[in-house]
């Protein structure tokens, strides 16, 4: 289902990595298009026009989509990720926009403006899998959002922006700037570039993230990533998603990072066999405990929390009798909610997974 435009940019807003780029080196492939130092400020100020923009689109991005119907059977949910173009096709076409002018627009030699004739390319929309599609932005539509960047410190020469109807086709060349610090179009191009030939089958949303991780030469350890998506959690949630993380880590578990859409799942594993989740998502951080053992540790399950057991008891997976209710979450796991709740039961939990590590040991 859809998202709204201020709940998609507020999710988005929150995937933006905290670290910086410095004190590691950059992929050569990124030598031509500027220095070392001009690259690392520019996707600085890149990053911050990023947070300007969807800020704007937090506080006016209602009015620039149709009112969400919603059913009874529609649910936003943690295991309900979708693509950007289904679940909020307006933030799409803006990053769409975005990316096109990086791509395909030239710097300047002093790097303060970038020149762009192929206009025709701004209608391209970016697909789900990252790469353009044969659908098509209009140009009022076009003309829209580019106002909706010129709000946001954007410039265009040769563009009339308040004319009545505005013909691309007839815009041969036009220089783009961003007065409030040029160095952002640097960052432009490069995470352009970086979103359209660095993307993979399962991480096409570089750009819009502003993962800026992936211009490292270096391969980047999972707790390094972990800490930076934990870190919008309360203190000792935190700290408790970071203990439990080197807990299983030392119990020989495996913690793998992949990303759905916009899904970030960190997963842990025994050998083949996944143990539990933790996921961030537009309602939430949540961990998922996909435990199969239940019956062979019943006898410690009855010294839980009356609340927990009855969860326990009631299983995970699809109940086909609940198609009449919202989707149950159950094929993900056992999930719950990291806010202050799960403390109460966070030595429960780790007696929990414990017991399903020494099952699939045996």
């Amino acid at each position: 289902m859809q998202q709204s435009i201020c709940e998609m940019a507020k999710f988005i807003k929150e995937l933006i990595p905290l670290d910086t780029l410095e004190g590691y080196t950059l992929k050569p492939m990124l030598e031509s298009v500027a220095s070392e130092k001009d690259i690392r400020n520019g996707v600085l100020a890149f990053k911050e026009f990023i947070y300007k923009l969807y800020d704007c689109l937090i506080t006016v991005g209602g009015l620039y989509e149709k009112p969400l119907k919603r059913t009874k059977n529609d649910d936003s949910g943690h295991g309900n990720i979708v693509s950007l173009a289904v679940g909020c096709p307006f933030i799409n076409n803006v990053t769409s926009i975005l990316i096109n002018i990086g791509y395909y627009g030239d710097l300047t030699e002093n790097g303060d403006s970038m020149i762009f004739g192929n206009w025709q390319s701004l209608t391209t929309v970016i697909g789900p899998q990252g790469g353009p599609t044969k659908q098509n932005i209009s140009v009022p539509k076009v003309v829209e959002i580019l106002r909706l960047l010129s709000s946001c410190g954007l410039n265009y020469s040769e563009i009339d922006l308040d004319a009545k109807k505005t013909d691309l086709t007839k815009i041969n060349l036009s220089r783009i700037s961003y007065p409030d610090n040029p160095a952002m179009l640097t960052g432009l191009k490069v995470m352009a570039i970086a979103h359209n030939e660095l993307s993979t089958k399962n991480d096409y949303y570089i750009f819009q993230r502003c993962d800026y991780r992936v211009l490292r030469n270096e391969n980047l350890e999972v707790t390094a990533l972990l800490k930076d998506y934990v870190h919008r959690l309360p203190a000792k949630v935190q700290d408790f998603v970071l203990k439990l993380h080197q807990r299983y880590l030392d119990a020989g578990l495996f913690c793998k990072m992949k990303m759905h859409f916009f899904g970030v799942i960190f997963s842990y594993s025994y050998k083949s066999n996944v143990l539990w989740d933790f996921m961030p998502s537009p309602d939430g951080y949540y961990i998922f405990i996909k435990a199969k053992n239940m019956d062979k540790y019943a006898e410690d399950i009855e010294k839980f929390p009356l609340f927990l057991q009855e969860k326990i008891s009631k299983g995970y997976g699809c109940d086909k009798k609940r198609f009449d209710q919202p989707c149950q979450k159950g094929c993900h796991g056992f999930s719950f909610p990291l806010d202050d709740s799960i403390l109460g039961m966070s030595r429960d939990i780790e007696i929990w997974l414990d017991k399903e590590v020494s099952c699939l040991r045996r």
